[in-house]
Formats: structure tokens, C-alpha cells, sequence
């Protein structure tokens, strides 16, 4: 007796056993144990985002306590803002791997989020980047 291993579609997260394409989208499913390992690396890569910006944005406020200007106070005021709003999508990115790892879904409204958030912190960078310049 063989035991069909469980398949979903990572798209809709529709749960099949018996074909290898979703009958709902049409895209190739995968296994639950290749969906877990998905999510572990994704909680790996939240991590190690989290500590790498968080160094860096250490680094980068020691660089600039130096400068006394207003432009310079402003500009670090929005880096701060953009280093926070990365250290959440890196978070979020930590809480959507661990849901992941356990689970073997993907929880679409954080991943969403963590898009949302990192473009928002990308666009404050460039945004305090080209006042800086500007100045």
C-alpha cells in the first residue's frame, strides 16, 4: 500500500494528492516538506537581515553624530526611519518563516506586508538622500 504524500499549490494554497498541477491556477505543486524548508530559510534570511542592518545601522549613527548641520540632523532622522522600517520587513520576514517552518503555508498578508514596508524604507532612504544632496 503506498501512502500518496500530501501536495499543495504555493499559489492558492489549495491541498491536492492526486496530480502534479493545481487544478485551480494551473501551477506546480509542491510537497509539504519542501514548503517547511522554504519557510526555515526564509526565517534564516529574517535573521540574519535583521542583525546585518542593525549593525550597519549602528555603524552608520556613530559615522554621522559627528556632523552638526541641520541637513546633516535631517538626513539622519529619515535614515533612521528607513533602518527601522527594514529591521520590521526583516522581522516580518522572521514571523512569516517561523509560520512557514510550522505550517508549510505562506501567510500572503505578511508577506505583502513585508513588501510594503521595505519599498516604504527604500523610498524614505532616497527620498533623505537626495535632500541631503540637494543641501
Amino acid at each position: 500500500m503506498t501512502i500518496a504524500r500530501a501536495m499543495f499549490c504555493p499559489r492558492c494554497n489549495n491541498a491536492s494528492s492526486d496530480t502534479d498541477k493545481c487544478t485551480t491556477c494551473g501551477s506546480r505543486l509542491k510537497t509539504l516538506e519542501s514548503a517547511r524548508r522554504r519557510g526555515w530559510v526564509a526565517f534564516a534570511a529574517g535573521v540574519f537581515l535583521v542583525i546585518f542592518v542593525s549593525a550597519i545601522w549602528i555603524w552608520v549613527d556613530r559615522l554621522m553624530a559627528a556632523q552638526s548641520a541641520a541637513a546633516a540632523a535631517q538626513f539622519v532622522g529619515r535614515l533612521n526611519l528607513a533602518f527601522a522600517l527594514i529591521v520590521l520587513s526583516g522581522v516580518l520576514g522572521i514571523v512569516n518563516g517561523w509560520f512557514q517552518g510550522h505550517s508549510g503555508r505562506t501567510n500572503r498578508a505578511i508577506v505583502f506586508g513585508i513588501l510594503i514596508v521595505f519599498a516604504i524604507a527604500l523610498f524614505l532612504a532616497y527620498t533623505a538622500s537626495k535632500a541631503y544632496n540637494a543641501a
